[in-house]
């Protein structure tokens, strides 16, 4: 029996992702380098700390990584404040879920990120738990944060329905035993791990889908 539903935040919860690229976009030009489209969604649902040391290092970087990722997080902060918006579909979604369900946010970005992104949007209104990067010593894709989040909420696994849109996230939610439905957009469904349901938008999610998972 379903008794929580588990949000992971960017690309599922806020339309984030075109904002992240955006940033991340001006961000490597200062240093003359163009991302290669394959390489996006190696960068997708990772952790701040892991985006900064793989890209530097993936592209020959050379630049103190507390000064990159200083810039880098003004730039986000820069599209977060002129375009961050919710999902298509989310409100309708997390109305619906809270009159049935006990909901958790997992997001791999760090504290100061989704206050942020919660003092723009107002998210804590919205879920009962809340784990944000940094709270466990594993971050996505290890099941540490979805696992965590189940504790707290006194809900097992497989009692548990996780929504993603990013392979980390994806293999997080599968590897800590909950189903998982995959929101496309972010990865493309041919470059996913499998999921137990893959939607194209949260309208798709209806409680009867939620309890025949």
């Amino acid at each position: 029996m379903i008794k929580a539903i588990l949000f992971d935040m960017d690309g599922v919860v806020v339309d984030s992702e075109p904002l992240y690229m955006q940033a991340e976009i001006q961000l490597f030009r200062q240093y003359g380098v163009e991302i290669p489209d394959d390489d996006w969604k190696l960068f997708r649902g990772c952790t701040e700390e892991a985006f900064y040391k793989i890209s530097m290092e993936r592209y020959g970087i050379q630049e103190e990584e507390s000064t990159f990722r200083q810039k880098g997080r003004a730039l986000v902060f820069e599209e977060f404040s002129a375009h961050l918006k919710f999902m298509d579909g989310f409100l309708s979604l997390i109305e619906m879920v809270r009159k049935h369900f006990s909901t958790g946010l997992v997001t791999s970005s760090p504290g100061d990120v989704f206050e942020f992104v919660n003092d723009r949007l107002k998210l804590k209104k919205y879920f009962h738990q809340i784990i944000f990067g940094g709270m466990t010593q594993n971050g996505k894709p290890h099941p540490e944060p979805y696992l965590t989040v189940m504790k707290i909420l006194d809900v097992l696994p497989e009692e548990c329905v996780i929504i993603e849109d990013s392979i980390h996230g994806i293999n997080a939610g599968l590897a800590s035993g909950a189903k998982v439905i995959a929101l496309t957009g972010s990865v493309n469904p041919e470059d996913m791990p499998t999921p137990h349901r893959i939607v194209n938008n949260l309208s798709e999610i209806t409680e009867t889908v939620l309890r025949e998972l």
